[in-house]
């Protein structure tokens, strides 16, 4: 095999019952992003992957986002940007994993076929959830700031991109992570707001979020 751990991944990790799910689309787009790029990017991949820069990244959007709110609307910007992120991981672990049931690459492929980069458990692929939480959180980051909402974008998409070059998702369970992300966040800001309630705007004058 081709892993760079020195093996193939465990099943034993938390092993799930999967079945091979793709096609050939999906594995010729694979196969063009898990190639050798050189030890830079797989340097990189390995960060973007890893749990510390996952919430690293959610402390700093928090605090950007209590730092550019006020009020009430800072509290529903939290209380959605939390509550975007379990949905987000919790429904998609404990539901929507275990009903598509669908093998990551790194077991389904021939182990001479993958170059795994990254370590992960056969407990099913579809959706990426670290693509979905990533997108979770950037989704209620634009809402609280475009400028933040673009560059929590940018960091999302390099972590969808590292689960396919780290060898252990297919190219649409990132992208399935991507739209589930996205929903969490529009339905968790949605219910945020209703709950907490936000501020009215004044008359004639555009919030902070729309200049920033």
């Amino acid at each position: 095999g081709r892993s760079l751990h020195g093996g193939h991944p465990a099943r034993g990790l938390g092993a799930a019952v999967t079945v091979d799910r793709h096609g050939a689309l999906d594995e010729a787009i694979f196969r063009a992003l898990n190639r050798d790029a050189g030890p830079l990017l797989d340097g990189a991949t390995v960060v973007l992957s890893s749990r510390a820069f996952g919430v690293a990244v959610a402390v700093a959007l928090a605090v950007a986002i209590g730092l550019l709110a006020a009020g009430r609307r800072r509290l529903a910007l939290l209380v959605a940007f939390a509550a975007a992120l379990i949905l987000s991981d919790l429904a998609g672990a404990r539901i929507l994993r275990p009903l598509f049931g669908r093998m990551r690459p790194c077991f389904a492929l021939p182990p001479a076929a993958v170059r795994v980069v990254v370590r992960a458990a056969d407990v099913g692929s579809l959706p990426s959830l670290h693509a979905s939480n990533f997108f979770a959180m950037a989704t209620v980051a634009w809402t609280a700031s475009r400028r933040l909402g673009v560059a929590a974008v940018a960091i999302a998409a390099a972590v969808a991109w590292s689960r396919v070059h780290g060898g252990v998702h297919w190219p649409t369970d990132v992208l399935a992570g991507a739209g589930w992300g996205a929903l969490c966040g529009m339905v968790a800001w949605g219910g945020a707001r209703r709950v907490v309630g936000t501020e009215r705007r004044m008359p004639g004058v555009r919030e902070t979020e729309d200049r920033a």
